[in-house]
């Protein structure tokens, strides 16, 4: 699509306040796109409740689990109505990088 027809679409004609608009929107993509993300692979197994993260995380994108299917991979959503059990005396944090997995 060219800067003639989104000016025809929307009526206005001024080019350069179009221009303007439509850089104002590109750069407003790309601030909701992370712009680099690295993963980071942990290997759940039975009975463990602890994870730590690594020291450089900035934020927490998603969680994923590999599909036995077909390989790939289906994010976790987010777990509701958490209850919290006082008085467990066998879950320990390590450091301040711990995360609990419920």
């Amino acid at each position: 699509m060219t800067v003639l027809e989104i000016m025809e679409r929307v009526g206005s004609r001024r080019p350069n306040r179009v221009i303007a608009y439509i850089n104002d929107a590109f750069s407003e993509i790309e601030s909701l796109i992370p712009e680099r993300t690295t993963g980071y692979m942990i290997d759940v197994t039975s009975d463990t409740r602890l994870y730590a993260l690594p020291s450089n995380l900035v934020k927490l994108l998603g969680v994923y689990r590999k599909s036995s299917t077909d390989g790939s991979y289906i994010r976790i959503a987010h777990v509701n109505n958490i209850d919290l059990i006082d008085g467990i005396s066998s879950t320990v944090t390590v450091d301040t990088t711990d995360i609990l997995v419920v």
